[in-house]
């Protein structure tokens, strides 16, 4: 008897997974990326075997006018305890989802979960123009922001409304970590593929993005906008709930 035909081996950058390649899915039912959602992934580590060492939640809410907020939560382990950030980001129902003005507070917990003291940062943003109004201590500063732009995590929103074939490439400057100018982005179609994870198959479609200051990030969504899997580097973004709020 035959043995069965190995499975075709796994492309860029799913190969990279390792055992987290298994936890890929996409979930059953309808799904609006342009209404209000709220999705969990889990943070891995690729290298050694793997390990889940954080969770980031997102709660997409749209306003009577069409206005959108983006409440985020991120968790994430760190040598002698976890390091916390919480943000809500107000901004256009675009492309990019470009913020009008967020706030956002990060801090690092111990072993037991309470926070350290003298390791709190809390700071709001305003867009004004060319510039972003940055408030909070140690004093007000000021950023300039060459022509279009958006903050990292709203890329996550982002990608979920594109159309999930060959578009328009998308340039913008990136703020990346809510307070970091970094130019020269780019956010373009990758392609379409249908990964074999186990006894199933998935139809998924990438976004590449690239830029100055950042390794190259690949988003996968599904064939209803949700993001399934996010890649930078060694680390890995992997879808473990999402509804429709």
């Amino acid at each position: 008897m035959s043995p069965p035909d190995a499975p075709p081996p796994l492309e860029f950058p799913f190969d990279t997974l390792g055992g987290q390649a298994a936890k890929l899915r996409s979930p059953e039912g309808p799904f609006d990326p342009a209404k209000p959602w709220e999705q969990t992934w889990g943070v891995y580590t690729l290298t050694g075997r793997g390990a889940r060492t954080g969770q980031l939640t997102l709660r997409r809410r749209v306003g009577r006018r069409g206005n959108v907020a983006l409440d985020l939560s991120y968790l994430k382990a760190c040598t002698g305890g976890s390091q916390k950030v919480s943000a809500t980001l107000h901004t256009r129902d675009g492309a990019l989802a470009t913020p009008l003005r967020w706030s956002f507070e990060a801090c690092l917990l111990d072993a037991s979960g309470k926070p350290i003291a003298h390791t709190t940062i809390a700071r709001t943003a305003v867009a004004k123009g060319t510039a972003i109004v940055l408030s909070g201590p140690p004093a007000e500063r000021t950023l300039d922001v060459p022509g279009t732009f958006t903050v990292n995590w709203a890329l996550f929103d982002a990608v979920q409304r594109l159309p999930r074939e060959r578009t328009t490439t998308h340039s913008f400057t990136l703020i990346d970590h809510f307070d970091e100018v970094k130019l020269g982005h780019t956010l373009a179609w990758r392609g379409t593929v249908e990964p074999a994870i186990g006894t199933r198959t998935l139809r998924l479609h990438g976004y590449d993005q690239v830029g100055q200051g950042v390794v190259p990030w690949v988003y996968w969504v599904d064939g209803s906008g949700r993001l399934v899997c996010a890649v930078a580097g060694l680390e890995a973004y992997l879808l473990e709930a999402s509804k429709q709020a």
